[in-house]
């Protein structure tokens, strides 16, 4: 309850305010506060908020204290203190924050200022993907009857701006454009709310990178966010995988959102030659015509071009590492067959076999060593097989 008096420029109030598991929700940053508790007194042209408690949408708390002044036209101003106990206060397509720390807002009335020191308990951050903001519609209201000596003064819509240093020890998730990995970052997140920017470095911790249903294990990397935006990072990772008789590398360079991939191997290899070896586990003159046709895509994705490659979409969409058509084999009992297989662990290997026509198979393999392999097959026809492959270059 209050009491009113004075003028709208320079109001006189009088009173005291609470409010009991009240809800605020931001369509900008989609945070939700829920459970809202708040006591104050209004003094003059203020309203004192002496103690304020939220709960956050993944269960963190949000305390603190602040003031807020009725400036007539110029709008509300205020000067809030905050503490942020892992409350997740982030919630976008492209990013998202859970954070602990001090944070504080500030505003005289037109746009205002998100300043903090927080901890990234966890977060996350997408390549490729710039969110579309929402944005908080604004309402044209036209007074009627006005007087003709009267004018309406026009506000500016100011966004807020933010000035946030953010440190991550870990659980900084970075995905997309083929990356699953977690990383450590110091960062500064200025700009606004609806166009953020990021300045600072992050450090790989620890994840991998899938190119063409072949996972590499991310050996070293760092993200460099240069402050612009759209957010932008450049790029500087190295992945590396265990293919048989040779080790791979693959580095990622570029930005986030245009990439550059680029293959190495030991010993060295023709780029055709090294992408069989990685996609498929064999040379290119082992490659059936499916396989070819995959291994094109895969060469004219990493040249900047795309190509028809129905195989890898259907494998894509069904979350498989390996989908290839073989040849019949008659001495077997088979039908030209399709062939699905899923990596277990990194090591591990498991594909399914079938015509269509009653024959069906599968088969196992365990990779021991780079040019070692345990091989396992069982097929409807009752036939078991085990044996051992060695893969090596003389």
């Amino acid at each position: 309850s209050a009491d009113m008096r004075g003028t709208l420029g320079n109001p006189l109030i009088s009173g005291r305010f609470a409010t009991d598991n009240a809800t605020i929700n931001s369509p900008v940053t989609g945070m939700r506060l829920r459970n809202v508790k708040a006591q104050g007194r209004f003094s003059g042209a203020q309203l004192v908020i002496s103690s304020f408690g939220a709960t956050a949408q993944n269960g963190g708390s949000v305390t603190g204290t602040g003031r807020f002044t009725f400036n007539g036209i110029a709008g509300v101003g205020m000067d809030l203190s905050l503490q942020a106990d892992d409350a997740a206060l982030l919630e976008r397509d492209d990013i998202a924050a859970t954070v602990t720390g001090p944070l504080t807002l500030q505003s005289d009335g037109a746009g205002g200022t998100i300043g903090g020191d927080l901890v990234l308990n966890k977060s996350r951050f997408t390549m490729g993907r710039a969110a579309a903001v929402a944005q908080i519609p604004e309402l044209r209201v036209v007074e009627v009857n006005r007087r003709g000596d009267e004018f309406e003064r026009p506000r500016a819509n100011v966004p807020w701006a933010l000035a946030v240093r953010a440190r991550a020890r870990n659980r900084l998730m970075v995905t997309g454009l083929g990356l699953d990995s977690e990383w450590r970052a110091n960062l500064d997140i200025g700009g606004t709310v609806t166009n953020p920017t990021i300045a600072g470095r992050a450090e790989l911790v620890r994840g991998g990178y899938e190119f063409a249903g072949r996972r590499f294990d991310l050996r070293e990397g760092h993200i460099q966010f240069d402050g612009k935006t759209p957010v932008n990072p450049t790029l500087d990772i190295d992945a590396e995988a265990d293919v048989s008789d040779l080790s791979a590398t693959i580095h990622v360079g570029g930005t986030g959102l245009k990439p550059d991939i680029s293959f190495t191997s030991v010993p060295a290899l023709p780029q055709d030659e090294l992408l069989s070896r990685v996609l498929f586990g064999t040379s290119i003159t082992n490659l059936s015509a499916p396989e070819a046709l995959q291994l094109a895509s895969a060469i004219g994705s990493l040249q900047g071009g795309g190509g028809l490659d129905p195989i890898n979409a259907v494998r894509k969409a069904a979350g498989l590492d390996r989908l290839r058509i073989i040849a019949a084999d008659p001495t077997q009992g088979q039908g030209t067959s399709i062939a699905a297989g899923k990596y277990l662990t990194r090591k591990t290997y498991v594909e399914l076999i079938t015509d269509g026509q009653g024959y069906s198979a599968t088969r196992i393999e365990y990779q021991v060593t780079r040019w070692l392999s345990l091989l396992g097959a069982i097929s409807t026809l009752g036939r078991q097989s085990a044996n051992v492959r060695v893969s090596k270059d003389y």
